[in-house]
């Protein structure tokens, strides 16, 4: 009798335990189906600044390029006709636009955190190409609302390909000396120019003195740099920035220093 009591004890504590998932199940999925019922009250868009506050696209050119896509601006339509992913995609192909994140929260609001590129240098050339460079190497469009103040590469750049960075050109070169220039808070503050020589050799060009660095290509990039940025820090200081016309730096075991010509 013990036996037979223990078996239906498991067996009664089995079918509860079902029962109660079951009933969870049931719970969750009417939830499901009634949230998805629910209609979209509001949209807010979230757009990242720049680090220096400003913007390259707003809040309303985004709202107009969502409406063009959808021919909606989504309130009032029914949660589960928003396809998520295919609207972080729509704002992905924008311009100035890196990511994109959708999302619903519990009172059916539409959330979408947009963050902008980032320009570091733009692009001048002899052949009437302006443009941005962000980060990442993407080509940006000049915005309506904002001049980026980043370094203008100017002179014979060598023209624009998605896959530039592969390339031994001057444009991949100078690209590299930005990014290593952002990496040192005087360098950064200092470079204001690159002009692209018909031999392609970059020259630099800042905001304090009139003289240039001949650079030279982006070869040995590391070790230019260390020479540049002693020159900057230290060297600077003995001889005075009224007294250089221009300081080599294309010599891998020295750095030549010009003086302007005598009248």
């Amino acid at each position: 009798m013990k036996l037979v009591g223990g078996r239906t004890k498991k067996i009664f504590s089995a079918l509860w335990w079902s029962s109660i998932a079951m009933l969870f199940c049931i719970t969750t999925i009417s939830a499901v189906a009634l949230h998805s019922k629910h209609q979209i009250k509001k949209v807010e868009y979230h757009l990242i600044h720049l680090c220096d506050g400003n913007d390259l696209i707003t809040v309303d050119e985004i709202k107009k390029k969502v409406f063009a896509a959808y021919n909606l601006d989504f309130v009032g339509v029914e949660i589960d006709r928003i396809d998520l992913e295919g609207l972080e995609t729509i704002l992905r192909k924008e311009a100035f636009i890196v990511d994109a994140d959708a999302y619903l929260d519990a009172r059916n609001v539409l959330h979408l955190d947009i963050a902008q590129r980032t320009p570091i240098l733009r692009v001048i050339g002899l052949n009437g190409a302006n443009y941005y460079l962000d980060a990442e190497g993407v080509r940006l469009p000049l915005s309506k609302h904002f001049t980026a103040r980043v370094p203008v590469v100017s002179g014979a750049v060598s023209d624009y390909s998605e896959d530039f960075f592969k390339k031994n050109t001057s444009l991949k070169a100078a690209y590299e000396v930005v990014k290593e220039a952002r990496e040192d808070a005087l360098v950064a503050a200092w470079l204001e120019g690159i002009y692209v020589q018909s031999n392609q050799d970059l020259w630099l060009t800042g905001n304090v003195g009139d003289f240039k660095i001949i650079f030279g290509d982006d070869q040995h990039l590391d070790h230019k740099f260390h020479k540049m940025k002693c020159f900057l820090k230290d060297g600077l200081k003995i001889t005075g920035w009224k007294n250089i016309e221009s300081i080599n730096l294309k010599y891998n075991s020295q750095v030549v220093v010009k003086s302007p010509a005598k009248v």
